[in-house]
């Protein structure tokens, strides 16, 4: 479990990075998708930890380089260089892409990296404050009226060691087109081409015309104008008080193959580690068998449509839940609860995207929102998988990284999530890295389950 101290910063300076040739005016509003407009308004925090560059390149080396390239992969990634703001004439979210600059930061600290936590999360060091950017986690247009939609911090050890913090806001792109960037960024670092260019046609995620939306609301959303008992959002007093504790992990790839052949089935490998992660956390949780308990999947709708780019450039992902009793979930096959899992996701199709972007034509944005129920932070889990992401392949040129992960600090908002990441060794034995969330008391009977 993380446990930070804050570093003490001996150098720090900030530049705004533009795109090595202009962005064409008629590039210059990129209005976002009906799917944008509903992601909440919070960046996506990366982190990528290396250890001393193994060619003995000096800091101010290395910051020429990431800039550089930076200044590169901008001109194919030009949102990023941009403001997200609302457009003069309708007053809708767009990015004004006129290469106002991504906040670059580079900070040298007194400090080792193991003396700040090691290696793993680095919260206190992703460049937001330098941008002008509250530490709310929380950025609207509501109150900002324009926001950077990259903010890149570098931070250089007393141990040389070199951290890389990445952030972009999620109401820009999802995490599928953050992490292309990033390849992309470390490929121009290394003198290589870019593998895959970002598409960034956003009509293609319009409504039809006329709108044919669902009849009721879609599932996975609820309509903002009800009221919360409604909504099933009110979260009790006494959790809002509560701090989560982190559990971490490994799963190996040889768990992984068990887990698949204890399902008896054609279920994904993701499918049977969400399983499995269900009942470990409601075991841990020691709810009453009759209580319901939902799991959410985060779906990549990109090759779930007709003739849809895999390169998108946006938002295109989805939330869907597979509920039973906890009884259930302790007591069923794994391969039943996998099966659940799947039938959850499968209603991601052509049609459901787009019947979803119609009903938000029609409905507004502003009145639905992801279902979360009350019960979320002791009942329910949202596993995040980011196995299949990158992180340890972006070598900006000194090297791969010793870790890569999401860069959040622990708040009571991190309850009921988990993280499915890569291990440097993913590659080469199928080994996810598994950080869930949890109340101190399901935490320790977890730890206490899994003998940690």
């Amino acid at each position: 479990m993380g446990s930070w101290k804050a570093p003490t910063i001996k150098s720090s300076e900030t530049t705004l990075i533009s795109p090595e040739s202009p962005t064409a005016p008629e590039k210059w509003h990129l209005k976002l998708s009906n799917l944008d407009r509903l992601e909440k308004r919070a960046f996506t925090p990366v982190i990528l930890l290396y250890e001393a560059p193994g060619d003995d390149s000096d800091f101010p080396t290395v910051v020429a380089s990431l800039k550089e390239s930076l200044r590169k992969t901008l001109v194919e990634y030009y949102p990023f260089a941009g403001r997200f703001t609302k457009g003069e004439v309708d007053g809708l979210e767009e990015v004004r892409c006129d290469d106002a600059g991504a906040f670059f930061t580079e900070a040298v600290v007194e400090d080792t990296l193991e003396e700040i936590g090691g290696f793993e999360s680095c919260p206190m060091l992703t460049g937001m404050e330098a941008a002008n950017l509250s530490s709310t986690g929380w950025y609207s247009l509501d109150d900002y009226k324009e926001i950077p939609p990259l903010v890149i911090q570098v931070t250089y050890f007393k141990c040389k060691s070199i951290a890389l913090a990445v952030n972009w806001h999620h109401q820009v792109c999802d995490g599928f087109s953050g992490m292309t960037f990033l390849r992309a960024w470390s490929e121009l670092a290394r003198g290589l081409p870019i593998t895959s260019r970002p598409d960034h046609r956003r009509h293609l995620l319009s409504a039809r015309n006329p709108p044919q939306p669902l009849g009721e609301v879609p599932t996975g959303f609820k309509l903002r104008s009800m009221t919360p008992e409604e909504q099933g959002s009110v979260q009790a007093p006494e959790e809002k008080k509560k701090m989560p504790c982190k559990v971490e992990f490994i799963l190996s790839g040889e768990e992984i193959q068990q887990l698949k052949k204890q399902a008896a089935g054609a279920h994904t490998s993701g499918e049977c580690i969400s399983a499995h992660l269900w009942r470990l956390v409601t075991k841990s949780r020691g709810l009453n068998k009759e209580d319901t308990t939902n799991l959410f999947t985060i779906v990549d709708g990109r090759k779930r449509m007709k003739d849809f780019p895999v390169n998108y450039f946006g938002n295109c992902i989805f939330i869907r839940r597979a509920e039973c009793t906890v009884g259930e979930v302790l007591d069923m096959p794994l391969g039943h609860l996998a099966q659940l899992i799947h039938d959850s996701v499968s209603g991601v199709t052509d049609e459901y995207v787009r019947s979803l972007v119609d009903y938000v034509e029609v409905t507004g944005a502003s009145n639905l929102a992801w279902f979360r129920p009350k019960q979320f932070t002791t009942h329910d889990l949202n596993p995040t998988f980011w196995r299949f992401f990158p992180l340890y392949e972006l070598d900006f040129g000194f090297g791969k990284p010793t870790y890569g992960g999401r860069n959040s600090p622990l708040d009571v908002g991190s309850t009921g999530f988990s993280l499915v990441l890569p291990t440097p060794s993913t590659s080469r034995d199928g080994s996810v890295l598994i950080n869930a969330f949890l109340f101190p008391e399901a935490a320790d009977d977890l730890v206490a389950t899994l003998g940690l």
